[in-house]
């Protein structure tokens, strides 16, 4: 128990609801993965959508809680990957089984693409970053162009940007996020200090806001991960705020002393176990040799080399390209 307390990073965890909550946690991912390996083919469209859900939702809660739980930041980053995995069967358009976007017009999504992209980088998995902005992309009409904290934190990224100059969604906190990346270097450390104190009332009503307060117990942990995002961007000088509440310091330390790391997901040398990628957004180089199609265009089917650069529709009523791996992998006959 005195491990527990001195190593977990969340002041409000408490050893045994979070062991519980754990265990019961990946019990359900077990089981869903058991779905997904052995009744896929009886499924219907609602049970394998219901299943990737709830699976992404567990898998997205048991990183948080590695983390929140003092585990070592290398242990969450090799998780990272494999829960992305399940986010993407989840939100990227299916030819068979219908997928929910990612929507940034209500808090929670807000939050939840700022969270997967702050870890993405902090992990130091840059190459799952454009990723992580596809996830969003789908629902481009709704996403992009909305929010000036958003789509400059994509421009520092290295991604393509929509302007959106003196647009923001949520007003009580990240303004100053946004201010501090404008704001000359020695004043930045005030405006982050300042949104870290403001950030936990600023997130009331997200669907996990006061679950500490619960009994049992049932949350993973607090963080504005964006906070360390901003900071690791900026190089922003963070020794005045790294000790305030929900701010992500070893993830910050973790990005500052490690170069990227190659997710296992994007090699070409990709393992049996960890199965093809899901998608891949048009423009990108082709994670794995194969058969690959795109629901933007009808027939689309073809083989792609590693590396190849897979080609965006123009013009297509679907919207952005997105290239899905081949169920079947097999040449077509002459």
């Amino acid at each position: 128990m005195a491990d527990f307390y001195s190593n977990r990073r969340e002041r409000f965890l408490n050893e045994e609801p979070y062991l519980l909550l754990v265990n019961a946690t990946r019990e359900n991912v077990a089981e869903l993965e058991g779905y997904l390996n052995n009744d896929l083919a009886s499924a219907d469209e609602n049970a394998w959508s219901r299943w990737h859900s709830f699976m992404a939702g567990a898998k997205f809660s048991l990183l948080i809680g590695q983390y929140s739980a003092g585990r070592p930041v290398t242990e969450v980053a090799t998780a990272y990957p494999p829960m992305l995995r399940t986010i993407e069967a989840q939100c990227l358009p299916n030819p068979t089984y219908q997928t929910e976007p990612l929507y940034l017009e209500e808090l929670d999504g807000y939050h939840y693409a700022m969270t997967l992209l702050s870890l993405a980088k902090l992990l130091r998995h840059d190459d799952l970053v454009p990723r992580v902005a596809a996830l969003f992309d789908v629902a481009r009409s709704e996403n992009r162009g909305k929010d000036a904290l958003y789509e400059t934190l994509l421009g520092k990224l290295g991604l393509p940007t929509v302007p959106a100059k003196g647009m923001l969604r949520f007003l009580k906190a990240h303004p100053l996020l946004l201010k501090a990346i404008e704001a000359p270097p020695q004043k930045r450390p005030l405006f982050i200090a300042e949104f870290l104190r403001k950030w936990y009332s600023a997130m009331k009503g997200t669907y996990w806001h006061g679950l500490h307060d619960k009994v049992p117990q049932s949350f993973f942990g607090y963080w504005a991960f964006e906070a360390g995002l901003v900071t690791y961007l900026w190089d922003i000088d963070d020794s005045s705020y790294r000790d305030l509440p929900f701010y992500p310091k070893d993830l910050v330390d973790y990005a500052r002393t490690h170069g990227v790391v190659a997710s296992p997901d994007t090699s070409a040398s990709l393992s049996a176990q960890d199965g093809p990628p899901v998608s891949t957004r048009g423009g990108e180089p082709c994670p794995l040799a194969g058969w690959w199609f795109t629901p933007a265009n009808a027939g689309s089917r073809r083989y792609f080399k590693a590396d190849e650069v897979m080609p965006v529709i123009e013009g297509s009523s679907y919207g952005a390209t997105f290239w899905q791996w081949s169920t079947d992998q097999t040449a077509p006959k002459l």
